[in-house]
């Protein structure tokens, strides 16, 4: 999920979203039988078909078979625990990030990771403009943070299944890197529900803005949650500057990282753990289906709202998916059905991840502050500009 890679979907409007959404919703009750389309490799911008895989089978009978709610329910809460992030528990050292053919031949010829400023097809990445905007504030953080050894960056998650789509169904390539962030690294935080940002270590423990601002060349990433989605009428008439609420984490500094990897026996591992999970939950909703839960933006707010902010995530199988979550769209929503279609592009991407294992540790150094230079305003991209 580089700059090339970003965020499409968060760059339109929010009913352009919306529509997309609703689109795959209709995919994913018919079920359509053929697999989904593989990303062009002509580009690496995220494409913008549906899922439109056939629905998996009932439970065979070498599948657990419960018969009651709790039955099952604490095994399945285990799986998800490697992958919850609350904003009280964000913290993360191993990070994952979905990226294109081209873009591994890239890493494999110059092993440089971090190359893209911004999307030249679309511009600025929300988090950019928002950034930005604390900046022109004085915020300080965001005036640090502005400057050109930030710059350059990709976009990641703590678990590839989460991101495997995008908000509308989009992808972001096929080709999956593990990223593990040295033991000193921080983690700056911003929300766009809070005045200020904030910085964290490694163990979730606080930093000093006065620390931070003092070693800025120890800032790996930052954690960055819109939390504060448009609703009701106002998502149907949204602009640029509105959408439903999602999060991220943006690694933007190389000499922070201690290594990066593609096709490794642990990559794959992680890609079939999770689509074991997904599968797992799946099948305990066909038998156990919530009484009744919202679907569409109203989900979207009510995981923005409830899950995220929490300190820990709630222990049980809802809340420890939820908390999983990057993007809470209609391709996400606790349903079997979905649960499934999104288990098997992670299955499906599996298995591109063939050929010799490769992990890197970057060499790159920190500028001294002779060359930390203001980064220029975000490029922003009319949304009917964009392809």
């Amino acid at each position: 999920m580089g700059r090339d890679d970003d965020r499409a979907g968060h760059r339109r409007r929010a009913k352009s979203t919306l529509e997309k959404g609703a689109l795959l919703s209709l995919a994913l009750s018919e079920l359509a039988c053929g697999p989904a389309p593989a990303p062009a490799p002509s580009s690496s911008a995220p494409t913008h078909a549906a899922p439109t895989h056939a629905a998996a089978p009932a439970p065979s009978a070498s599948a657990p078979v419960w018969t009651s709610p709790n039955q099952g329910e604490e095994e399945i809460v285990q799986k998800f625990v490697p992958y919850t992030v609350t904003d009280g528990s964000m913290a993360r050292r191993v990070l994952y990030t979905w990226t294109t053919r081209e873009q591994i031949a890239a890493l494999e010829k110059d092993h440089v990771l971090l190359t893209r400023t911004e999307s030249p097809e679309h511009g600025a990445s929300y988090f950019d403009q928002k950034l930005h905007a604390r900046a022109l504030a004085k915020e300080p953080l965001a005036q640090m943070l502005r400057t050109t050894p930030f710059a350059r960056a990709r976009y990641a998650w703590t678990t590839p299944w989460a991101t495997v789509f995008g908000p509308g169904g989009e992808s972001y390539g096929d080709r999956l890197l593990r990223v593990t962030l040295k033991p000193e690294a921080w983690i700056a935080v911003l929300m766009t529900s809070k005045k200020d940002l904030e910085v964290r270590d490694l163990a979730g423990k606080p930093v000093s803005i006065g620390d931070a601002l003092a070693h800025p060349e120890r800032i790996a990433a930052v954690y960055f949650v819109h939390d504060t989605p448009v609703t009701g009428y106002e998502a149907s008439m949204a602009g640029p500057e509105e959408r439903v609420g999602y999060r991220e984490y943006v690694l933007c500094n190389e000499s922070m990282i201690e290594s990066w990897s593609i096709r490794t026996p642990e990559i794959q591992k992680e890609l079939l753990d999770g689509a074991a999970a997904l599968r797992a939950l799946a099948r305990y909703l066909f038998l156990h289906p919530p009484e009744r839960r919202f679907t569409g933006v109203r989900w979207n707010v009510q995981v923005v709202k409830e899950t995220f902010p929490l300190a820990e995530p709630v222990p049980t199988v809802l809340g420890m998916y939820e908390a999983s979550l990057a993007f809470p769209s209609v391709v996400y929503e606790p349903e079997g059905n979905r649960l499934n279609i999104v288990a098997a592009r992670v299955e499906e991407n599996e298995e591109q991840q063939k050929g010799p294992p490769l992990t890197h540790t970057p060499t790159a150094k920190f500028p001294p502050p002779s060359e930390r230079k203001p980064s220029p305003p975000p490029r922003i991209v009319p949304w009917y500009k964009r392809h």
